[in-house]
This record gives structure tokens, sequence and C-alpha cells, in this order.
């Protein structure tokens, strides 16, 4: 779900979505091939009332400058318009071939239709920044307004494979058919000699589409991608630990309803109308509530993880959980990034590792933390001024690395890649400052951290509970980076605990810094994790990444309630619970030792 937002409306570019009944009904049960068509490959017609006329391709050894226009097709799978637009590279002579780039917006927002950017919006806008740069090269690229996004029909179904996804595949086959200056080349996969050369650009929403066309594309075209802060679980997105992260949900729940500037058409599906009512009144998530964003998510072909419905009873996945095919990818998360967080991007990052491409995270301070729809008063105090809008780590800028990326696998330039990007992990700090790690440092690794007993009212909001670690910074520093891992038991501390009670408490890191006139507790990366009900909680935190200067310290910050967890923390309609618990464990920290700044 990029950060792209767009206007507020604030428009979110994330996620979010919805459905036509009519649609859904009519695909549900399909059945949608899982490999390769072995028959012709025909371009879909035009939309209706719509002529598409393609500019044509000068003969051998001529030249013209690039075009840019439009197309608006009909998706024979859906019966939607989608429409794009195509920006031919910056020069196009004749018996030459181009790579093609995709490039697609965040939620509520829509395409690119011009090369003449505009510096506010491609700021927040994930990839918008990199198309003039790329025609500029001898790249083409397109432009796609997704289902119920712009100028495209349909109603949105959070990049559902069997309506988005085959809306962006006859996107494709259109531009194979009808546009002879496409190169082609050996597959990603190596299955293919002559395949289209494709990559990919985007972020939140825009790197959804990117996973979805790679996960059920069965012609298998796209080459190199590069996903910017995208989901890989939307279970874990939108309701972790079982918990429903509302400020976040609530945000998109009213984007996805809001028509006007940004969202001519779209809104949501009634099955996702009546699946956020209900779960925000009942403060519970249904099984098929978490089958359809599960089979929304890069995990569900990732994982193996089978669902049984896709928008209810009656319904039925039309795409079985298929491991993602070879190909190459370059991460980039952020790690203020509250809506899709560092493990989002980190088990991305595993998934396509383990399909044997050429696969990079990077992190930055950027993200849907760009623009303060949730507070993140830890910035304005300890970070500096414009950090939000950094899209690099270290010294390594997104655009340049995109470029490097796909000069090596769009266009056969060899070493492109290694003389930007780093090939270790790149964890952003602050700022420029960022460090290179070959992992990432996460679970009970290492030495575990005994955490205090530490008692905590439930529903208190944002008035965090200090659990001391007894770790102070050295003379030496260090640096905090990775995924901690938590195992604590939550007990009531009354003999006999309230009947049908269900207390949610908030987990976060805390630093202090030891220099500066402020001395209170800052929450890392303003990441907390919700912990739900009594027992044993055996979880990992949010990975978080930040320097330790000598006397810094670390705590736990236990919370009763959260800003981002408003009306479904232990404080809600259904089943509120005000109670005090008591907090035992261990805590496993990634602490790297005095690292110096890597990013380069």
């Amino acid at each position: 779900m990029s950060i792209v937002l767009k206007s507020l409306k604030v428009s979110v570019h994330a996620l979010m979505c919805a459905a036509t009944v009519g649609l859904l009904a009519a695909c549900s049960g399909s059945s949608a091939p899982d490999t390769a068509s072995s028959s012709p490959l025909q371009a879909p017609p035009d939309a209706p009332g719509v002529t598409n006329t393609v500019p044509a391709t000068p003969s051998a050894g001529q030249s013209r400058a690039g075009q840019v226009y439009n197309v608006s097709i009909r998706a024979p799978a859906t019966g939607d318009t989608m429409v794009f637009t195509v920006f031919e590279p910056a020069t196009v002579t004749g018996g030459r071939r181009y790579p093609l780039v995709l490039h697609s917006h965040g939620f509520s927002a829509s395409r690119q239709t011009s090369l003449a950017s505009n510096s506010a919006t491609s700021a927040l806008s994930p990839g918008t920044a990199e198309i003039p740069m790329l025609v500029a090269q001898g790249y083409g690229v397109i432009s796609i307004d997704e289902r119920g996004h712009g100028e495209s029909s349909g109603t949105i179904r959070v990049m559902d494979p069997d309506f988005e996804g085959r809306d962006l595949i006859a996107v494709l086959d259109w531009a194979e058919v009808r546009l002879d200056w496409l190169a082609r080349g050996r597959s990603a996969d190596g299955r293919d000699p002559d395949n289209l050369v494709v990559g990919a650009i985007g972020g939140s929403y825009g790197g959804m589409y990117q996973f979805l066309l790679n996960n059920i594309d069965p012609r298998r075209r796209l080459d190199a991608l590069v996903p910017e802060i995208a989901p890989n679980d939307l279970t874990y997105s939108l309701f972790p630990n079982g918990t429903i992260k509302a400020g976040w949900d609530s945000a998109l729940f009213l984007l996805g309803n809001t028509a006007g500037s940004g969202l001519d058409r779209g809104h949501f599906d009634p099955y996702i109308q009546r699946l956020f009512t209900t779960d925000l009144l009942t403060n519970q998530i249904a099984p098929d509530h978490l089958d359809f964003f599960r089979y929304h998510s890069n995990a569900y072909f990732c994982n193996g993880q089978r669902v049984a419905t896709n928008g209810g009873a009656g319904t039925t996945p039309g795409f079985s959980p298929t491991p993602p095919p070879r190909v190459n990818a370059l991460f980039w998360q952020g790690f203020r990034d509250t809506l899709f967080n560092f493990n989002e991007g980190f088990a991305n990052y595993q998934c396509y590792r383990q399909a044997g491409g050429d696969v990079r995270l990077l992190t930055y301070q950027f993200g849907h933390n760009a623009i303060p729809l949730i507070p993140d008063p830890g910035a304005l105090l300890h970070q500096p001024l414009g950090d939000s809008l950094r899209t690099q780590c270290g010294v390594v800028q997104k655009s340049d690395a995109t470029i490097a990326f796909f000069n090596e696998y769009l266009k056969g330039q060899r070493g492109a890649t290694n003389a930007v990007v780093p090939n270790r992990v790149c964890l952003s700090l602050s700022g420029t400052d960022a460090v290179q790690v070959d992992t990432v440092a996460r679970g009970t690794g290492g030495t575990p951290i005994t955490i205090p007993d530490t008692q905590v009212v439930t529903g208190l909001i944002d008035v965090p509970v200090i659990a001391p670690l007894g770790i102070t910074a050295d003379a030496a520093g260090t640096v905090l980076g990775g995924i901690p891992h938590l195992r604590v038991t939550v007990t009531d501390t009354l003999p006999v605990p309230v009947l049908n009670s269900d207390p949610i408490v908030f987990v976060g890191v805390g630093h202090r810094r030891a220099a500066g006139p402020l001395r209170s507790w800052d929450l890392v990366d303003n990441q907390v994790t919700p912990l739900r009900g009594y027992g044993v909680h055996d979880v990992d935190l949010i990975g978080v990444a930040e320097r330790l200067l000598p006397g810094d310290e670390l705590a736990l910050l236990f919370y009763g309630g959260h800003d981002q967890y408003h009306v479904t923390g232990s404080l809600n309609v259904a089943s509120p619970t005000i109670t005090t618990v008591r907090i035992a464990g261990q805590v496993w920290m990634p602490l790297l030792g005095p690292l110096a700044n890597s990013g380069q």
C-alpha cells in the first residue's frame, strides 16, 4: 500500500481498495492460468468509444523525437477500462529497440501524464521523479491508472489478483503487441530466450502492483523491480497481532470512499464497506476478512498461504500461491514508516532472494510518515529538519540506484549496479548517516535481556511506562539496527480477572540521549507493536535503526494505549478493558557495536 500521499484530501499513496459485487460474483471460483499460454498474444481491444493511435516508428536509421500519448483499453478478463500514458524514449530511431519500465501511483492518486514533474508531488510520489530520467536515457515508460483510480473504471480491490492483476496483464499484453520498438531478450528466470524486457517502479500501492504482476503474469515478463515502501502481508500491515491499526485503517477507509480530486471513480466494494464497519464495531477481524487481504498480499505467494475465500462466502481465489519466479529486485523501505514498516521490506527481500535473482535492500527516512497523518513527535524533536523527505541511504541516492539497476538488468550493462548500490543491506539511521550489514540482526540470537516486572494501566493513551534495560552506550557509542525480539507474559494484577476482559498494550524501543536539553524518552522510529490479551507473547518487534552516542540509554516503552490505534486498543466500543496488567519476560536487542557511517 507509497506514501504517495497526494492531496488529503490528503492522498495517502498507499493501499486500500474495493470492488464491484457483480464482477466479484462473476469471478468467484474462476480458475486463472498459472503457466504461460502457447497461443499467440493478442492486444486487448480499444475501450468503447475510443480509437487508440500509436505513432509510427521511423524507418531504419531514421529518428524522431519521442512522443507522450494516452491509451484506453478494455481488459478482456474483467471488462474494466484501463487508461495509461505511454512515454516513448526521448529519441526513437528505426531499427533500435528500447526497454520498457512500468510505473503506477500510490493509493488515491493517479498516473503521471507529463514529463514536466511537479517537484512537491514528485517528492511524495515514489517513481515519478525517475520517469523523465528514464525517458532521457532511452527507456520507454508506461504510467498506469489502477482500477478505480484516475480514468480507469471499476472499483478498487486492493490489488486483487482476480481483478487488478488481470487488468495489469492486459496493459502489458497491449504494449507487447502494439509497441514495435520494445526490446526483447532472455527472461529473468531463464526459461524464455525471447521475452519482453520490462522493469517496474512505484511505491506503496505502486509497489504492490509490481509484486502482483510478477506473481501472476503467465509470460514472466518482468526482469527488474524497484518497489518502495510496499507491504508484504496486508493482514500484518492492517491488523498486526490481531489488533486493528485504526489510525491508518480509518484514514485509508476514508480515502477509499472519497470521490473527487485524484480519485474520480474509485470507492470501496460493498464487501469491504461491511468489512471495515464490522471490524471497527466489534474490534475483531473475521476469518474471511483475513483471507481477503492475505490473498491480495505478496506473502500469499511467498509463503504458500492458501486461503478459502476472496470476498466472503461463495468466492474462491483464482490463483494458487505459487512462489514468485526469479527476478531482480531493489527494495527501499522507510524506518519511520508506521503503515508498511521495515519488517515488511525485509520479508519481501528474503522471499525474492530465495528465488535467486540479484535482490538488494536499502532503507531511508522517507515513507508514509512524510506527511504527518500519524503523529511523529520524535521526528520533530530529535531528527534533522526535512529528514522525512530524504530518499537516500547514506550517500546512495534512490534515483541513481534505480537507473544503475535498470542499466544493468534491462540494458545489459554489467557492473552498473555495483558501481552505485551496496551489495549489503543498507540501514538508514538518520539523514545521511547509514551503516551496511551482511545480515539483518533479528530473533533470539545473542544474549537476552531481562525486563523488570512492569505494570501498565490499559486504556491510558500515549503515556509510556519505562522498563529500563541497563543499556548505556560507552565512549565509542553503538548502533541499534535490526529487528528486536520480545518474549513476555502478560497477567492481570487482580486476583480474579474481569470476565471477558481483553487488554491490549503496546511496546516499542525507547532512546534517551545523554546530550542536549531534552532528557525525555524518544520512541525509536515511532514504532510500536501491539500485544493483545493475557498470556505469553513471543513476537518480533518492528525493526529499528538508530545511532547511540556515548551515554545514551535504551529501554522498552510500554503503553496502555497509543494514537496509532485509537478506538481499537483497550478503549473500544465492543470490549473496553481498563485494568492494570503485569508484564515480565525477556527481550533481544540488535546492538551492532560502534559502526562508522558506511552508507556509501
